[in-house]
């Protein structure tokens, strides 16, 4: 199971936490893993090229092995926030066909 947590502060999106593996499949097979990580590494890479936020101002951690990624911006902006969104749209949308391997809960920080 993917366990994916979006944190917000003051109502900003401001960084997730995903854990785990779906066990759709075996992995390099795996079509619920695959779509979570493209599209947590593609919010990983747009805030510094879409959003202006410098590496500085970018926590993440990432061990493959566990499926765990940390993300979190320390300075954020109305991109970064589109940005957050647009990756809950995307989680939201596995979710309508995969909801038995992934789940999706927000937290306020």
């Amino acid at each position: 199971m993917i366990n994916i947590t979006l944190h917000k502060t003051n109502n900003i999106f401001d960084g997730f936490i995903i854990e785990g593996h779906s066990g759709y499949a075996a992995s390099g097979y795996d079509i619920v893993c695959a779509s979570v990580s493209i599209l947590s590494y593609t919010v990983l890479n747009s805030m510094n090229i879409v959003a202006g936020i410098s590496s500085e101002d970018i926590e993440y951690s990432v061990e493959e092995d566990t499926g765990f990624l940390k993300l979190k911006t320390i300075k954020n902006n109305e991109k970064t926030d589109v940005i957050y969104r647009n990756f809950l749209v995307g989680i939201e949308l596995l979710l309508e066909d995969y909801s038995n391997y992934i789940t999706l809960k927000f937290e306020e920080v």
